[in-house]
């Protein structure tokens, strides 16, 4: 194996890799391990919604950081089909909660509205039920990768 392939095989290795749903209706919820160096349970995995009708504006959404510490509740919840709710800081938070049709994520961060102004943003998304599962495994890869990370 030359050089290059060798550090490119690395690099893959330490570059996390974002899992995307889309709805129909065209909003992305996508998970994605930060890929910073943090304190043991300050790891982060980020989970982004974005709302077909802001994509001209933010293409990529404001998200949501979820400690590593705060992820076995997460998917706890997503497992067993409760509600749960985290904070982030004072005025952020993100809630998860059982629906007829599957599970509802949706979160206020603070972010840049339609205009471009600071403001806190409000995004949702219903991920349908056959989707639970592979949302709950793809927060879990991200978990690893993020705890990865934590020194």
């Amino acid at each position: 194996m030359d050089f290059n392939t060798a550090l490119n095989q690395a690099l893959t290795g330490l570059t996390p890799q974002p899992w995307d749903f889309m709805t129909p209706e065209g909003t992305r919820l996508r998970v994605i391990p930060e890929g910073l160096a943090q304190d043991p349970g300050n790891g982060v995995v980020l989970i982004q919604i974005c709302e077909a009708a802001h994509v001209q504006v933010t293409p990529d959404g404001p998200e949501f950081p979820v400690r590593t510490s705060d992820m076995p509740q997460l998917l706890a919840a997503l497992d067993a089909r409760t509600e749960w709710t985290v904070s982030a800081s004072w005025d952020e938070v993100l809630v998860v909660r059982p629906e007829a049709e599957g599970m509802r994520l949706a979160y206020t961060v603070w972010g840049r509205d339609t205009t471009g102004q600071g403001a806190d943003v409000d995004r949702t998304v219903l991920v349908p039920e056959e989707q639970r599962l592979p949302l709950a495994s793809a927060l879990r890869r991200a978990l690893d990768v993020a705890k990865g990370w934590e020194d």
